[in-house]
């Protein structure tokens, strides 16, 4: 069957699988988190883990774009052999990603205590929080770090290396998950500290790369050309756009949950549990958007309007196949699945009343993801930033004036929200294709 796909199709699964299988890792150890709260016996753990997972993802996802940007700006100076531009890029999202760090680390407290008050969950989930994200938020730098050398790899097609760093970090975060909660005893702070020692993890993998690879051995930078301002501001620009967009999504994800939280600690976790599904699915679909951002940035850089619509075509064909695989598997052992992260029969109730939507969505945000991926590896930012804001006010318009009052207008509002997005880039992609507007020659 594989001898059957073109070559453009193989070159999509070379680089999407071992993406998947990677990528999959990140959201596992979100579920694995669940499925160790949810047999400690209280609700309260898993809503604790629901919130405190989502102002962290807030943040996270807020800049998640320094991955995607890394790719962007790297697959588009290797289509075009620019190896010079190429460490003037990761020169310069080294700097902005480490005033970010900074940042986030100096105000931690204030943005702590500000999240869970915006969150406006029970007493006993926020104190819960709190103990989490006090640990947690100190392995942000470091999961920068690994964005940008996982971004490097993806761009220059080193996939075997970026998928090694991934699944390490992400399965030594499982392994002591199980240490600190099941053979020392800890509570919700073994999983935040399983999480602070994984990622820091990464350092000897930047270390071996800073060794071996000869794009950063071979470097002849000058200090005034990684400190040029007009450079670093251009690339500001590129990521403010991709950071408004990303800010934007990740609100209507707090403001989710913030909302399900007000309707009581039950649905709270509940909720909790069918965003960690979701997630599993789009880290998975996420392996074709990279592989869009990869292709078509080649093509671009290339100047090769052919190959550009054969990777456009090819990634999207996936994107598709995969999300039907998920449909199929979620719909069969959804219950067995559920069983095995929680033994609460009143959670149990609650998601299953509510899984439909999410199925829904499944269906609705698969071509939202792939173009995503599309846009990306096009570096057009500016109109990734322009449909977010469209899709986000009709989000907040539907769920707070024509459907406000229960969790499944909140859940339809969301729906909502996928399929615009979806609909809104798929109409942008016809337009770019029939006027030519990825290549200028």
């Amino acid at each position: 069957m594989f001898n059957s796909f073109s070559r453009i199709d193989k070159n999509t699964l070379k680089i999407a699988i071992p993406l998947i299988i990677s990528n999959i890792t990140i959201p596992l150890v979100g579920f694995v988190d669940n499925v160790m709260m949810g047999h400690l016996g209280s609700m309260v753990y898993l809503g604790a883990i629901g919130v405190g997972s989502i102002i962290i993802s807030y943040i996270l996802f807020s800049f998640g774009f320094i991955k995607s940007l890394t790719t962007g700006f790297v697959s588009q100076h290797t289509g075009s052999s620019n190896t010079q531009e190429l460490l003037l890029s990761l020169s310069h999202l080294l700097l902005i990603s480490s005033f970010i760090s900074f940042l986030i680390i100096l105000f931690r407290d204030q943005i702590i205590i500000f999240s869970l008050n915006f969150m406006n969950a029970s007493s006993e989930v926020n104190i819960n929080s709190k103990i989490y994200l006090d640990y947690r938020i100190w392995s942000i730098p470091a999961i920068f770090l690994r964005d940008i050398l996982i971004g490097y790899y993806i761009g220059v097609q080193k996939i075997k290396a970026a998928i090694i760093i991934s699944i390490t970090v992400n399965l030594l975060n499982i392994i002591l998950d199980y240490y600190f909660i099941y053979i020392l005893n800890y509570s919700i702070e073994g999983v935040a500290i399983a999480s602070l020692i994984s990622e820091y993890s990464v350092v000897f993998f930047i270390l071996y790369a800073i060794k071996n690879e000869n794009i950063f051995k071979n470097t002849n930078l000058k200090i005034h050309e990684i400190f040029d301002w007009l450079m670093i501001k251009k690339k500001i620009l590129v990521n403010m756009n991709m950071f408004l967009r990303s800010f934007i999504l990740m609100t209507i994800f707090i403001y989710f949950m913030k909302v399900g939280a007000s309707y009581g600690d039950s649905i709270l976790a509940a909720n909790a549990i069918l965003l960690n599904f979701f997630f599993l699915f789009s880290y998975g679909i996420d392996g074709f958007a990279h592989s869009s951002e990869v292709l078509v940035g080649n093509s671009i850089g290339k100047k090769d309007n052919v190959l550009l619509k054969q990777s456009i075509y090819s990634t999207g064909k996936f994107s598709v196949i995969l999300a039907s695989i998920y449909l199929i598997i979620f719909n069969v052992f959804d219950l067995s699945i559920l069983q095995f992260v929680t033994n609460l029969e009143v959670i149990h109730t609650i998601v299953l009343s509510n899984i439909t939507y999410l199925y829904l969505i499944f269906i609705s945000a698969t071509v939202a993801f792939w173009l995503d991926g599309v846009f990306i590896g096009s570096l057009k930012v500016t109109l990734l930033r322009n449909i977010m804001i469209i899709s986000g006010i009709l989000f907040f318009f539907v769920e707070t004036i024509l459907l406000q009052g229960n969790n499944d207008n909140l859940w339809v509002s969301f729906l909502v929200f996928f399929t615009a997005r979806s609909m809104l880039l798929g109409i942008a992609l016809h337009y770019h294709m029939k006027n030519n507007r990825f290549i200028t020659i």
